[in-house]
């Protein structure tokens, strides 16, 4: 399993890690519920627990 720092090394510290969390928030980070689908509102909380674990995952880190 991979360490909260190499969660940092990987999202934190350059400018490319940087661009590409911003962009899977963009695209996953969303409410996810949608009214009267419950298959896609599914989905969208199983997409937003990934951006949710990076999150914690660099909480962990120790970044300032």
């Amino acid at each position: 399993m991979a360490t909260p720092q190499q969660y940092q090394h990987t999202f934190d510290l350059t400018n490319d890690g940087q661009a590409v969390l911003d962009d899977l928030m963009q695209i996953f980070g969303n409410a996810p519920f949608v009214p009267g689908k419950p298959d896609q509102t599914a989905y969208n909380c199983g997409a937003r627990a990934v951006i949710e674990h990076i999150h914690a995952m660099l909480s962990q880190s120790g970044r300032p």
